[in-house]
C-alpha cells in the first residue's frame, strides 16, 4: 500500500497526468503514509494537518485501499457534505470508482412516512402555517429518495412541525411499522451496511457506542476501521452522549404522545390508564415552573441553593409517578405498536429523574441550564477517557484522529489526555503549505487595557473600528461572549459604513451566504463561528479576535474538571485553561487562510499574549505570520493587498 500511495500522490501519478497545474504535496503524502501504517498495523494514528494539506484525500485513499469497511466521522455537517459531494466524486474521477460510499445521519434528520400520514390525518391540530407546510411535505415526499431534512428547504429551522413527522428514536415503531418497506431511514441504513465507506458525524457515532454498551442494539453497521476528522470535537460529543438529561420540551413531547397513544386503546383500557396519565401530565407541566427562572448554566444540589431540596423532592415524586405509569402501560403496550415506544420513553425519563435526584455518581457533574423557554437538567461525565477506552479505544481496530488543531506547538499531550489515548502514541504534525509569512500579518496591539479593565469593551470597539477602516470591511470579528458582541455591534453601527451582520439575526447558513455575497460586509459572531466557517476569497481579508478564548470558569463542567485537576496536585489554569484556549485560538485564526491565494490580517486584541507568562505558550498557536504591534504597519500591509 505504501508504494502505491507514493505513486498515486507523486509527480508521476494520475493527478499530475490529468490535473493541469497539479503540484505534489509532501505533507499530504506524509499523512497518507502514516494513515496507511495505521490500517496495516491495526494501530492508532494521530495527525495534525494544517489547512491546505489535503487531509481528506490523505485518509480516504488509504481507507479505500485497505479493503476495510471504514467509518469517516466528522464534527461538523459542512465537512461531511464536502467529502460526500466533492472529495469522493474527485476520487472517482481520478482514481477509479470501484467502491461504494454512503452517508448516514442521525435518525431525526429523516422523514417518517408513518407519522407524516398520522399528521395529515390530524391536520386540524396544527397551526395554519404548519398545515400548509405539511401539505408541501406530502407533495415532496414522493419525489425525494433520501427523505433528508436538508431537502425540505421550505421548513423553518427549529420549527415544531419536523419533530412531529421525523423518525426520532423515541417514537419509532421499528419492525412493526406498516411503512417499513418504504422507510427512508432503513433505506439509508441498508446502503450504509453495503458500503465500503460510511460518512457519519461524531454525535451519531457516540450514540451508537452508547446504545451498544447498554445492550439496545446498534445505530451504525459493523465497521473495521474509523477516521475521526475534526477530532478536536470528539470530547464534546462524547460528554454529551455519555451524559443524561431531561428537559421541559422532552417531557412536553412525551406528554403529548402519551395522550395521543391512549386514544388508540379501548374505552376500558383508556379509562383505567387515564388517572395515572393525568398525574404524569401535570407533573410534566410543572417541570418548567417549579425551578429557578434564571438563565445560563448552574450547578445542581449546591448547599447554598434554597431551591435544591424542593427540586429534589419534585424529581423523586415525579419518578414515583412515572414508575407507576410505566407499570400500568406494560401490559397494554405488548400488543400496541404506538404505546410500546411511549412506554420505553416513560421508563427512560423515570430512570433519568432518579439518577439526577440521587446524584450518587461522583464521576458526574449535575447541572441545570435555561435557554429561552427550555430548561434542561443534566448529568455529564467529568472525564470521558474511561468511557472512550471501554467503548472505543480498546477495540483493536485502526483508529485515525486528525484535525488542523490537535497540538500546541507539536505537543499532543493535552488532546491525548482528554480522550484517554496512551501517552506513548506519537503524533505527526504537518504544517500548512500556505505562505503565511508573506500573505498574512499578525497584529497584537499593546496600547489596549487588560480585558478585566472596565474600559476594555469601549477600547475594543474603537480598535475594531480602526481595523475595519483599514480592511474596508471584509472582516470576521470573533467574540467570547454575546454581551461583548452586542456592545461592539451597537457602537459600530453608528460609526462605520460597511454592512454589519450580527450572529443571531438570521440562521447560520443564511448569514454566511450573505457574508460571502456582500464582499465588504463585517460579520460579528461568537462561539460556534470560531470553527467551521469557510469563506475563501475577497469577502474575508481580516479575522479580528476580541480576547483569548479561555473556557468559561462559571460553567459547572469546567469547574468540576478544574477541581479534579487540583485534587491531582496539578495547576488547572496551565493544564486545562491555557491548552483549551490555544486550540480554540488556532481554530479562530484558521478562518482566514482557506486556499493558497487568500491573504489578510490576523488581529488579537488581548495584551495578555505579550505581557503574561503564559502568553508564550499561546503564541505557539499563531501561524508563522509576521508579528507587529504597530497599526501603521497594518495600514501599510492592508494597502498592499
Amino acid at each position: 500500500m505504501l508504494a502505491e500511495l507514493r505513486r498515486l500522490l507523486g509527480p508521476d501519478g494520475p493527478l499530475s497526468r490529468s490535473w493541469p497545474g497539479y503540484e505534489p504535496r509532501p505533507g499530504q503524502l506524509a499523512m497518507a503514509l502514516e494513515v496507511a501504517r495505521s490500517f496495516q498495523e491495526d494501530d492508532f494514528a494521530l495527525v495534525e494537518a494544517g489547512t491546505g494539506t489535503g487531509k481528506t484525500l490523505a485518509y480516504l485513499l488509504p481507507a479505500l485501499m485497505s479493503g476495510k469497511k471504514t467509518l469517516i466521522s466528522t464534527g461538523l455537517k459542512n465537512l461531511q457534505d464536502q467529502i460526500f459531494e466533492k472529495d469522493l466524486p474527485f476520487i472517482r474521477q481520478f482514481f477509479g470508482d470501484n467502491f461504494r460510499a454512503a452517508r448516514l445521519k442521525g435518525r431525526e434528520n429523516y422523514l417518517c412516512l408513518f407519522f407524516l400520514k398520522k399528521a395529515l390525518a390530524q391536520g386540524s391540530l396544527f397551526e395554519s402555517e404548519d398545515q400548509a407546510r405539511l401539505q408541501q411535505v406530502a407533495g415532496w415526499a414522493p419525489k425525494t429518495r433520501s427523505g433528508d431534512r436538508a431537502e425540505f428547504t421550505f421548513l423553518p429551522e427549529g420549527g415544531p412541525l419536523w419533530a412531529e413527522i421525523s423518525a426520532q428514536a423515541d417514537r419509532c415503531l421499528g419492525q412493526r411499522c406498516p411503512d417499513l418497506g418504504d422507510c427512508y431511514l432503513w433505506r439509508a441504513r441498508r446502503a450504509a451496511a453495503a458500503a465500503d465507506l460510511v460518512l457519519v458525524n461524531h454525535h451519531l457515532l457516540m450514540a451508537d457506542l452508547a446504545v451498544r454498551s447498554a445492550g439496545f442494539g446498534e445505530v451504525l453497521p459493523e465497521w473495521e476501521a474509523a477516521v475521526f476528522d475534526e477530532a478536536h470535537l470528539l470530547e464534546e460529543a462524547a460528554t454529551s452522549y455519555f451524559g443524561r438529561s431531561l428537559s421541559n420540551l422532552t417531557l412536553s413531547s412525551l406528554k403529548r404522545d402519551l395522550e395521543r397513544s391512549l386514544l388508540s386503546l379501548s374505552l376500558t383500557a383508556g379509562a383505567r390508564l387515564k388517572p395515572l396519565a393525568d398525574i404524569f401530565s401535570r407533573q410534566a407541566e410543572g417541570f418548567n415552573l417549579r425551578y429557578s427562572r434564571r438563565t445560563g448554566e448552574w450547578e445542581l444540589w449546591r448547599e447554598d441553593d434554597p431551591e435544591a431540596a424542593k427540586l429534589k423532592d419534585y424529581l423523586l415524586n415525579f419518578h414515583h409517578d412515572a414508575q407507576a405509569l410505566a407499570e400500568s402501560l406494560r401490559e397494554p403496550a405488548r400488543d400496541n405498536d404506538e404505546l410500546a415506544p411511549v412506554l420505553a420513553r416513560v421508563q427512560e425519563a423515570a430512570a433519568t429523574m432518579l439518577f439526577l435526584a440521587e446524584a450518587a455518581d461522583r464521576e458526574y457533574v449535575y447541572q441545570a441550564e435555561r435557554q429561552g423557554r427550555r430548561l434542561t437538567l443534566s448529568a455529564y461525565p467529568i472525564k470521558i477517557a474511561r468511557q472512550l477506552a471501554e467503548k472505543l479505544l480498546n477495540c483493536g481496530r485502526p483508529l485515525i484522529f486528525t484535525s488542523a488543531t490537535l497540538s500546541n506547538g507539536g505537543d499532543f499531550s493535552f488532546f491525548k489526555e482528554r480522550l484517554g489515548l496512551w501517552p506513548e502514541i506519537q503524533g505527526l504534525s504537518i504544517d500548512s503549505p500556505f505562505d503565511y509569512q508573506n500573505r498574512t500579518l499578525a497584529y497584537i496591539p499593546q496600547h489596549l487595557p487588560q480585558p478585566s479593565a472596565p474600559d476594555f469593551p469601549a477600547a475594543v470597539a474603537a480598535e475594531v473600528e480602526a481595523l475595519l477602516n483599514l480592511s474596508r470591511g471584509r472582516a470576521l470579528v470573533l467574540f467570547t461572549s454575546h454581551r461583548s458582541l452586542n456592545f461592539v455591534a451597537e457602537q459600530l453601527r453608528a460609526r462605520i459604513s460597511w454592512p454589519i451582520l450580527r450572529q443571531g439575526e438570521m440562521g447560520r447558513a443564511a448569514i454566511l451566504e450573505e457574508f460571502r455575497r456582500r464582499t465588504s460586509s463585517v460579520l460579528l459572531a461568537t462561539h460556534s463561528f470560531w470553527q467551521g466557517v469557510d469563506v475563501p476569497g475577497e469577502s474575508l481579508s481580516a479575522v479580528i479576535i476580541e480576547k483569548l478564548p479561555f473556557p468559561r470558569p462559571d460553567r459547572p463542567l469546567v469547574q468540576a474538571r478544574s477541581k479534579l485537576l487540583e485534587a491531582e496536585g496539578r495547576d488547572a489554569f496551565l493544564d486545562y485553561f491555557v491548552p483549551e484556549a490555544a486550540l480554540t485560538l488556532k481554530q479562530g485564526l484558521g478562518r482566514l487562510m482557506r486556499q493558497s491565494r487568500d491573504q489578510g490580517l490576523l488581529a488579537i486584541l488581548d495584551v495578555r499574549l505579550l505581557k503574561k507568562s503564559y502568553g508564550k505558550k499561546l503564541l505557539k498557536a499563531l501561524p508563522p505570520s509576521r508579528l507587529t504591534s504597530d497599526r501603521a504597519v497594518v495600514a501599510e500591509f492592508m494597502k498592499k493587498i
